[in-house]
């Protein structure tokens, strides 16, 4: 993928767009699971890695503003194009969002797919174990939480099971490495 900006920019670019912690811890997951699943599809190039990861970090960084589906992704792209990003990674962003329509056809895309509202949803399950610690969380909390349509209702399930799906793994294996990517940056996260 082509070389745009890197991860101090990029995160700059986040909080431009992001006041909420909540949103920018988030996008920092994202990242970090997007990274990790770069390597799980034995990435080695750093700087492909590092593509990986800032997709993570800026595929909601217009969501704050813009929190429509007439608006959200469709006003970032315009943002990305004039700030000269590649139309690979602008494609990859969009394809998140079921609404744009666009074909999750690499590995990327369906890994951004499968991480972005599991990430959301970890962080939820996160806060109601007794110890609040993301070390803490075993993977059947995970999926049992995930049966319990009250709980976290504003996560995709449907977008849960199709992004494990996407990148064929199971539902339990690819709660897990999530869990296991955001561990290091646990703190970070707020978990």
């Amino acid at each position: 993928m082509e070389r745009w900006i890197g991860r101090d920019t990029a995160w700059q670019l986040l909080c431009e767009f992001t006041q909420s912690d909540a949103l920018r811890q988030h996008a920092r997951g994202v990242e970090e699971a997007l990274r990790a699943y770069a390597r799980w599809y034995e990435i080695s190039d750093p700087e492909e890695i590092e593509a990986w990861g800032i997709v993570g970090l800026l595929h909601d960084f217009d969501y704050e503003q813009n929190p429509t589906l007439e608006t959200h992704v469709h006003v970032g792209r315009r943002i990305l194009r004039e700030r000269g990003c590649p139309e690979e990674m602008i494609e990859a962003i969009a394809s998140h969002a079921d609404y744009m329509g666009i074909l999750r056809d690499t590995p990327l895309k369906k890994a951004l797919y499968a991480c972005d509202e599991l990430v959301g949803f970890i962080g939820a399950c996160v806060k109601v174990r007794p110890s609040r610690r993301l070390a803490d969380l075993p993977v059947e909390s995970v999926a049992k939480k995930l049966k319990d349509k009250a709980f976290a209702r504003s996560v995709d399930r449907q977008a849960v099971y199709d992004g494990a799906a996407a990148i064929g793994r199971t539902l339990a294996d690819h709660v897990a490495f999530v869990i296991e990517s955001l561990k290091p940056i646990a703190g970070e996260l707020g978990l």
